[in-house]
């Protein structure tokens, strides 16, 4: 199959960063940060992947603070020796002429009381959450006061100024999967009766304030990304909102409070965004914001994430079926659906996956295996 991906190598403007062009290497979750300081094999896991031609690095999650900190060894943000490793990945990165955002993270009550390691447990801060409700459904500790949720909010905020002062272009702040974001607008974890419950509007005033918060704390041309989902880890079916009404009155605090991008995750890129069909969720979530958007899911994949690989394809695309995702995802772009794609398991298997796109050959794309998570090559 013949395709010109020469869209995807134009410059995009988010905020007050440009990106060299339109592929995002997506946030995952890597855990190989002992005491939550990325090492010099991180350093070069990002620099590798800006090398590949990817235009813009998102980071792996990184913890706000230790209330919020998942379980592994991740990034923990809120310690300085953190940011000062934050700014050596950012040098590497911005070195390949590459753009560079952290992802901030807050895992708040994801983690189901049947399968929490009580060993963990009791290293750690109790968990915390909207009303204290785990996303199966089941109590979780108490409601969050006013006073944590304003110390949370500042938490992110100190992140985003630190990341700043790393010498990072922007954030993006996680807000989906069900982490603690996403409790605050769900439905069934935020049962609240104050100014953080209600509609789906006042439900996502928290991630508001926290936008708002960064961006008090940051530089105007400062990049701010939301990232979103309807889907949770805990619950693949779940829906933020059941029309295009309920979520553009979702958007619309968040554009007010000065989010610059929307990452719309979604576990396939192509799939609609209501059962019903119509347009996916990145293409109706450009539509209603006026945001440059990001889409994410299963880019080359012959196999959503979530899913195990097959036998022979390790879970990536057959050759025809790469060229013809490629193709797929620049229709797409071209038709204003969405701004920029996200590559996951796929730039963990190929570092250099933006160049090869670029050079015509997605059909030699290196298949993904279980085994490369492993590593940091």
């Amino acid at each position: 199959m013949t395709i010109d991906p020469a869209t995807l190598f134009e410059p995009l403007r988010i905020g007050g960063m440009t990106v060299p062009n339109r592929i995002a290497l997506a946030p995952m979750t890597r855990e190989f940060a002992p005491d939550g300081v990325p090492g010099d094999d991180v350093v070069e896991y990002y620099r590798r992947r800006a090398a590949g031609g990817t235009g813009l690095i998102i980071t792996e999650g990184m913890a706000v603070n230790a209330t919020g900190a998942h379980d592994g060894p991740i990034p923990l943000l809120f310690q300085p020796e953190t940011q000062l490793a934050l700014a050596r990945i950012a040098t590497a990165v911005t070195g390949e002429g590459a753009c560079i955002v952290p992802q901030l993270w807050h895992v708040g009550l994801q983690d189901s009381p049947t399968t929490v390691n009580p060993d963990t447990v009791k290293q750690r801060p109790p968990r915390v959450g909207p009303s204290g409700i785990y996303g199966n459904g089941k109590p979780g500790g108490s409601p969050m006061t006013d006073a944590q949720i304003a110390d949370t909010i500042a938490d992110f905020a100190r992140c985003a100024a630190g990341a700043m002062s790393a010498g990072c272009d922007g954030i993006e702040i996680h807000g989906a999967h069900g982490y603690l974001p996403d409790q605050f607008m769900w439905s069934r974890t935020n049962r609240r009766k104050d100014r953080y419950g209600g509609d789906v509007a006042q439900r996502s005033r928290f991630l508001a304030e926290i936008v708002a918060a960064c961006r008090a704390a940051t530089s105007p041309d400062f990049a701010i990304i939301a990232r979103i989902s309807q889907w949770k880890s805990v619950d693949y079916d779940a829906r933020l909102a059941d029309s295009a009404d309920d979520w553009a009155a979702m958007l619309a605090p968040l554009c007010d409070a000065g989010v610059d991008a929307f990452h719309c995750s979604t576990r396939r890129f192509w799939e609609p965004a209501f059962p019903d069909g119509g347009p996916t969720l990145a293409a109706l979530t450009r539509r209603l914001s006026g945001r440059p958007v990001i889409a994410v899911g299963s880019v080359t994949l012959e196999r959503d994430f979530k899913q195990g690989t097959s036998e022979t394809g390790g879970g990536i695309a057959e050759s025809a079926a790469r060229s013809a995702h490629v193709a797929q995802i620049v229709e797409a772009m071209e038709a204003g659906e969405f701004d920029m794609i996200a590559v996951g398991r796929a730039m963990i298997a190929n570092a250099d996956w933006a160049n090869i796109v670029r050079e015509g050959r997605a059909d030699n794309l290196r298949p993904f295996a279980r085994e490369m998570l492993a590593t940091l090559a």
